[in-house]
């Protein structure tokens, strides 16, 4: 008879001892069956995976475990011959009461854990282009919580870009997608919650743009772009038909302003300028020329 490991610390009523060690869960369980029918509980255990690998039962054999109290009788009970009656007795009641069958492990094949992965995967990629679909805005925030950004997406596509610059809670800038370029900007520059400025662009470059300096609602600055760089802007206040200034550029850069309109198109003055936009020469009008200083054309956007 040997102590069961593990058992420390338990009362005496609730120990247990290993009584017998079996080769086999069938001796096992016979003897089992014996001291059941006369009132001792007991357990049969083993290190085979519940008998599903009966194998690994061959070092450490098949243990029949008792109750610390019932050892000394359960031992007796063992070493004491049973009857024909008590054996034919035993007998019947295990094949009344057979132990369960063991549940055989499922082994995967190779090409199952394959097509597995391959669903998995396509599963996913699934699930990805599925949510591209329809409309989703994608909002960005301070690290104080307020929103300074959204983007609008259209079946994977922006459409639509938002700002709120000075983060008072209201968008002032409207930039429009197609195709993946911006055709449109919007800029709100006294943020009153309507757009004063407004730039068109071709291929994701300016061509022109149109605001409005006094907010009153009506267009009088007009930009004029080429291949994305700006080369020319007009004063025309309140939208007028004729610029009451006209600035020109080159590469960008402003070289010459037109002043002095007599309200029909025809400028007073010429100024042309340095690259840091110091005055370098001044044209005035004069009668040789009927009022009309000449202008360089402008290419057209």
């Amino acid at each position: 008879m040997s102590v069961e490991p593990g058992n420390g610390g338990l009362p005496d009523d609730a120990k247990t001892l290993t009584i017998r060690v079996f080769s086999s869960h069938e001796s096992a369980e016979l003897a089992a069956a014996n001291l059941e029918a006369h009132g001792i509980e007991c357990w049969v255990n083993a290190d085979d995976c519940g008998g599903m690998y009966p194998s690994l039962a061959t070092t450490g054999g098949v243990r029949l475990q008792v109750r610390s109290a019932d050892a000394e009788a359960a031992t007796a009970l063992l070493d004491t011959p049973a009857s024909t009656a008590e054996i034919n007795q035993i007998e019947a009641e295990a094949i009344a009461s057979p132990p369960p069958e063991p549940v055989p492990l499922i082994k995967l094949a190779f090409v199952q854990i394959l097509l597995g992965v391959v669903l998995g995967v396509m599963l996913c990629l699934l699930y990805q282009w599925a949510n591209k679909f329809g409309t989703k805005t994608y909002y960005y925030y301070t690290a104080n919580g307020k929103r300074y950004e959204a983007n609008i997406y259209r079946n994977g596509h922006l459409l639509e870009f938002m700002e709120d610059r000075n983060l008072d809670g209201t968008w002032d800038q409207w930039n429009y997608h197609e195709n993946g370029h911006i055709v449109r900007m919007e800029l709100d520059n006294n943020f009153d919650g309507k757009p004063d400025e407004i730039v068109t662009y071709a291929n994701g470059l300016p061509v022109s743009a149109e605001k409005d300096t006094d907010f009153n609602g009506i267009p009088d600055e007009f930009y004029t772009y080429q291949d994305g760089v700006l080369q020319q802007m007009e004063f025309r206040p309140n939208g007028a038909k004729f610029a009451t200034q006209r600035w020109l550029y080159q590469n960008g850069v402003l070289v010459e302003i037109l002043r002095g309109s007599d309200g029909e198109g025809h400028f007073k003055e010429d100024v042309h300028y340095d690259p840091f936009f110091n005055p370098i020469s001044t044209n005035t009008v004069s009668k040789g020329n009927n009022g009309v200083i000449p202008v360089r054309p402008v290419p057209p956007p």
